[in-house]
This record gives structure tokens, sequence and C-alpha cells, in this order.
């Protein structure tokens, strides 16, 4: 599988050799920001989410990198108070690719990231004694950061993420943009 990635980007005339591809893993915070976190009644209540994931890095140059990623978030919430006590628990699958841009290479170094993703979000709440669910796939989102790489096998990065969801509707969240910024142990394997 991995010669028939590097033989079509290849011929896509990009600079990739098979031993260019690495894997890894990248897990750590995910902190709810914004209407995600404060909106009364919508949001999380919460500072704290979490979030595991596995990428794969295509080193297209010693700067240039696409990173392809997929990632599961857990923001759980607690409630708002009030006669209803709202609480709603949010989680995001996410499906994305980053550009890279490594300042020094690859295994060591400074680096941004900027990258687009399709994303599932669930929401799932409690209120007064009554639960229910919403749903959305197929989401847009943007993201942009950096970080740190400290050798081959281990990087520290932060990103501020947004999807851009459907407010009103049966499966609407009440609000227009679900924003949380990601803090990142990234572990690398391969050559």
């Amino acid at each position: 599988m991995r010669h028939h990635v590097a033989l079509s980007l290849a011929l896509l005339g990009l600079p990739l050799a098979a031993q260019d591809i690495n894997g890894g893993l990248q897990t750590g915070l995910s902190l709810p920001v914004g209407d995600l976190k404060d909106k009364t009644d919508y949001g999380t209540n919460q500072f704290f989410g979490a979030h595991i994931g596995g990428h794969l890095d295509f080193n297209l140059t010693p700067h240039h990198q696409i990173r392809g990623h997929l990632t599961y978030h857990n923001m759980p919430g607690s409630g708002w108070g009030g006669p209803n006590d709202f609480k709603n628990d949010f989680t995001i699958l996410q499906f994305g690719a980053d550009w890279v841009y490594n300042f020094q290479s690859p295994n060591q170094g400074w680096y941004t990231i900027a990258g687009a993703s399709l994303n599932s979000v669930k929401n799932e709440w409690d209120a007064a004694g009554f639960s229910g669910s919403a749903s959305q796939s197929g989401k847009l989102g943007v993201r942009g950061g950096g970080g740190y790489t400290f050798n081959r096998t281990f990087s520290l990065e932060g990103s501020l993420n947004q999807i851009f969801v459907d407010k009103n509707g049966g499966d609407g969240f009440g609000f227009d943009t679900a924003t949380w910024v990601q803090v990142s142990a990234v572990f690398r394997f391969g050559r």
C-alpha cells in the first residue's frame, strides 16, 4: 500500500519516496472555547476535553510535509444550573489533511500547520430528567497552529480548530461554529 501511495504521488509530480512516509499517534487536551464552551444551555460549560488519533506524514521536501489525520475528540459537559440544568457532552470525529512547514527539518525544530477537515459532531444532552442527542456529519473544519519537534519520534503542538455547524433545525446545536484549542503530544513511528 505504501508503494502505491508513493507511486501515485510521484505521478502527480511530487518528489516523494516511500521512505519519507511515517505514521504515528497524537493525544492530549481538547479545550472548548467560544460558544462551544460558553453559550448558556448550549455549550459544554467545561474547560477540559481530550483527544486521541493517528496520522500519516508525507515528507515532500526537508521543509514541506502533508499530514493526513483521523482524530476523536471527547468534550464532556457540566450543568448550567437553573430549573432545566442543561448538560451538553460533545464528541467529534475529525478526518483531515494539514500542510506542515518545518523551519529546520522534519526531525527537529519549530513547525507550523494549516489544515482542513471533514467532521462528524454529536451532542448528547440532559435537562431536567430528559435526554436527547443531535448529530451533524460532513461539516467543514479548518485549523492552524504550530509545534516543536524534539527528535524523530516526539513533538508537542498546539492548534486552534473551528468547525462550521448548523445552528438551527432538528439537529441544530444553537451556535454556528464549534471552536477549540488542541494541545497534543505527537509520537511518530517508522524510519
